[in-house]
């Protein structure tokens, strides 16, 4: 499984607690979002169609857990500024992707080829090394989270 790595934090990254929910295991350095249903007040993983990302959890939460059971908070990073590192689970990034918006994926995976959201502005690609600069696999970009959960209310587009 992929994880989602602040490779460059700013000076502003914060560190906040969130409930999450009881008896879900979740990965480390996944992708977070508010619920948006209200039918509860804990978090959910990050999907395709996640508009705000309320943060990056900072340890993985499993059934051995001595709270697994319970809705308990949970620290989720988050920085506005940082840049993070994402793995593509959807297309082949390259260089047309830099300076441009993409989706999310999933909770820790990017797809280059949507834009209908445009979650992540992609900074660049990274390449494989042992093919030279600027030549690669296209497996993983950089780039900024742009839509964070509690910089705007909820998008209505």
């Amino acid at each position: 499984m992929a994880t989602v790595k602040n490779v460059r934090p700013s000076a502003i990254r914060t560190f906040e607690p969130y409930a999450k929910e009881a008896s879900v295991a979740y990965a480390f350095r996944t992708l977070i979002a508010p619920n948006e249903d209200n039918s509860t007040n804990t978090f959910v993983p990050a999907t395709s169609s996640t508009e705000r990302v309320l943060g990056v959890l900072e340890k993985a939460i499993v059934s051995t857990d001595a709270d697994f059971t319970s809705e308990t908070k949970v620290s989720l990073q988050q920085d506005m500024q940082g840049i993070w590192e994402f793995a593509v689970g959807t297309g082949t990034a390259d260089i047309n992707d830099e300076q441009g918006y993409i989706d999310l994926k999933d909770a820790d995976e990017v797809d280059v080829t949507a834009t209908s959201i445009d979650a992540v502005f992609v900074t660049s690609f990274v390449t494989d090394s042992s093919s030279g600069p600027n030549v690669g696999s296209g497996g993983k970009v950089l780039g900024k989270i742009v839509r964070w959960a509690h910089i705007e209310a909820p998008a209505t587009n």
